[in-house]
């Protein structure tokens, strides 16, 4: 990561005393190794450290990734600093995203150097301020667990004694950062800071928070989402008994009551007309109609094409067509958002990826200036990229103004699941040339519909000037989804070294709204890559792993997490009655190899364990990093195995966990993780683990039955 000369920090001790440091880093452009967000460190007089969060925590472990690195520096213990959630700011913003959001698994990736630099700072002007006072060589005092200490036990300062005198110095512009060699807690701090509070009912979450004695609102939507109401009847909800108001808003009815329970019941006595959707594809069936005809006469546009195509007879021809569903993001808390106007201002409080999305969102619904709105953000009960919208802080907004006073919004399950930002269904034809066990020639085409054009237009009404016509917001949309590189990723960067490769993707226009669903296309792509690799392999007479490792470089990542798996797995040794599959995929500058090993039990595969080997930089915490392995593959086996969202005559047909179903705790296996040794900065790990969980249990499901199944989810015959 590459900061530049303009870096800058400044001293901000007027503001109440003690050492407080603002770091703002600035880029000479705007791409992805470059640093924009800020990050406030203060240590008070009283000698309370406190760090600002401006990532979301949403079960990933930002806030002890967070405090450790800085506590690496600053030489305290991570549960020595206080931390709280940063407020909407524009040197927030995320340098890939270009807004303040949580997303792609950046937040240590892109914040490492700079919560480095924070800690090293301050620890650098309190050591000044220890040796002006104490008469000490500066090279004579180190930080230690909160104080400042000589090598002979003549300076014992409290950082509580230093932090005035320590504001006082100038900022060092590049502050001497520790050796790897010396962390003691980079690597080896595994303790969850938030984990006590979670477990004793003190974190707050969205639907959590807010001023007691707020109203509370459901909404009455349509089935199909964007569905508009042509009037609705409501005489007999509103006579029940708390309901306070019933309104209109573009989302569909509002119900506002004293409770929830009351705003439900009255809900279900709304009767709404509902205008039927004019799209031709309503149905899964006819959606996936559409996406089979691209291949006939789509307009495909090439994103990648390495060396020449082979003769048309050479080699063994091998074919195959695979497809992925519609998916839910089903996150633990369903979405909420409070709302409470204040004079011309008002306050929201709300789980959000991106809070200043939300911010912009509750001012187009209020009819305010974004400045005059204060964004409270949370905890998130599960993120998954559906939080990174802000639907629900404007169907808030809009009820508050409608009600001309505050309100709590809060979505049920079926909500949550009918009118989510789907990932996107997605077909994939491939075409591969085998001389032997040679591959000449590799071809995948790509056919589905864009997730950027789908949330470009979903996000843009509150990112841009409203007198913008919604005409041009849906044309600019349309040229990002044609260049769609999150549909292509994890294909687009096939690792192998194979003669001939050529990749390509048709954009298909569907009226199902699409959003960025954990690893977004590296969750599909993953999985027909990592299956037809297994073809070949299968074609050429070769163990897959093998395969694989001989179309690797020798000095690959993904060489190194395939030889930690195979050992970790035992692969080719698997007990008697259990089959293994392998996968290895690339994401967010991390790789993961992953064996899935399996049993059949009536005829149906049985998960027996799942074995992770990972290159992700520095571990910083590496039982987060485990976790985050766990959590991914869980979620992608899930997917693998019951994740499918279907519709009729534009409706959503699921909407609960009884029929959009999760993995339930006896059906997970247990789980290994290896992490690779490494110095290099951290990579992510809040997605990487997905990707090669449905490819290695397909694979595993070919090696115990003989079957090759190419749709998800996974169904024997």
């Amino acid at each position: 990561m590459s900061l530049t000369r303009r870096a800058f920090i400044r001293n901000l001790s007027a503001t109440g005393g003690g050492l407080c440091l603002g770091f703002t880093l600035h880029s000479r452009a705007q791409g992805p190794d470059e640093l924009r967000p800020n990050a406030f460190l203060r240590i008070s007089p009283t000698g309370a450290i406190a760090l600002q969060i401006h990532k979301a925590e949403m079960g990933q472990g930002v806030v002890t990734g967070f405090c450790t690195v800085v506590a690496e520096e600053l030489g305290v213990l991570p549960e020595a600093i206080d931390f709280q959630f940063a407020p909407v700011d524009p040197a927030f913003k995320d340098p890939d995203f270009h807004m303040q959001i949580t997303g792609g698994s950046t937040s240590l990736r892109v914040n490492y150097t700079m919560l480095r630099r924070t800690g090293a700072s301050a620890r650098d002007m309190l050591l000044r301020a220890a040796s002006a006072r104490s008469g000490k060589p500066y090279a004579a005092l180190a930080c230690v667990e909160g104080r400042v200490r000589d090598t002979d036990g003549g300076v014992d300062f409290s950082f509580a004694e230093l932090a005035d005198e320590a504001a006082g110095f100038p900022v060092p512009e590049d502050p001497p950062l520790k050796a790897a060699a010396d962390f003691t807690l980079v690597g080896r701090f595994d303790d969850r800071l938030d984990s006590a509070s979670k477990v004793d009912g003190s974190a707050r979450y969205g639907i959590d928070a807010g001023p007691p004695g707020v109203p509370l609102a459901v909404m009455v939507r349509p089935p199909v989402a964007h569905g508009r109401m042509t009037g609705f009847s409501a005489d007999a909800a509103r006579a029940m008994p708390g309901v306070l108001a019933v309104v209109a808003v573009d989302g569909g009815v509002a119900v506002v009551a004293g409770n929830y329970w009351r705003a439900r019941k009255a809900a279900e006595a709304v009767e709404v007309r509902w205008e039927a959707s004019s799209s031709e594809l309503v149905d899964s069936q006819r959606i996936d109609d559409a996406l089979r005809a691209a291949f006939r006469d789509g307009d495909f546009r090439e994103v990648r094409e390495d060396g020449a195509p082979p003769p048309e007879n050479a080699g063994a021809l091998l074919e195959a067509e695979y497809s992925v569903p519609f998916l839910a993001h089903a996150a633990m808390e369903p979405l909420n958002c409070t709302l409470v106007p204040d004079g011309d201002g008002a306050e929201v409080w709300v789980g959000t990826q991106a809070p200043d999305l939300a911010r912009s969102f509750a001012a187009l619904g209020l009819g305010i200036d974004e400045e005059r709105i204060v964004v409270h953000n949370q905890f998130l009960g599960g993120g998954f990229g559906r939080r990174a919208f802000a639907d629900n802080v404007f169907e808030a907004a809009q009820i508050a103004r409608a009600i001309d006073g505050p309100v709590k919004l809060v979505w049920s399950r079926e909500d949550d699941t009918r009118h989510d930002f789907y990932r996107p269904a997605s077909r994939s034809q491939l075409r591969a040339r085998l001389d032997g066990g040679h591959v000449l020639g590799w071809e995948h085409r790509i056919a589905g519909p864009s997730v950027m054009q789908s949330a470009a237009a979903s996000i843009a009404p509150g990112l841009l000037p409203g007198w913008i016509p919604d005409g041009l917001i849906r044309f600019g949309a349309g040229l990002l989804g044609d260049r769609d590189g999150s549909s292509v990723e994890g294909a687009k960067e096939l690792p192998y070294a194979f003669d001939h490769v050529r990749v390509s993707y048709c954009n298909v226009e569907t009226p199902v709204r699409l959003g960025f669903w954990r690893s977004v296309g590296h969750s599909f792509n993953a999985f027909v890559v990592e299956c037809f690799v297994d073809e070949l392999a299968h074609a050429a007479g070769e163990d897959p792993l093998a395969f694989r490792r001989r179309h690797l470089a020798a000095d690959s990542p993904q060489r190194r997490v395939l030889d930690a798996v195979a050992t970790l797995a035992g692969w080719g040794a698997a007990p008697a009655g259990h089959f293994q599959g392998v996968a290895v995929h690339a994401s967010f500058e991390s790789v993961v190899a992953e064996v899935v090993e399996i049993s059949l039990s009536d005829g149906q595969p049985k998960l027996e364990k799942v074995y992770c080997a990972v290159d992700c930089g520095t571990a910083v915490n590496p039982d987060i990093v485990r976790a985050q392995m766990e959590s991914g593959i869980v979620f992608g086996l899930t997917a693998a195995l019951k994740g499918e969202i279907t519709f009729v005559d534009g409706a959503v047909q699921q909407g609960n966990f009884h029929d959009y179903e999760i993995l339930r705790m006896h059906e997970v296996p247990p789980i290994e993780v290896a992490i690779i040794d490494s110095d290099a900065p951290p990579t992510g790990v809040g997605e990487p683990g997905t990707p090669p969980a449905a490819p290695a249990l397909a694979n595993a499901i070919f090696a115990a039955t003989g079957q090759r199944l190419r749709s998800l989810p996974l169904r024997l015959a």
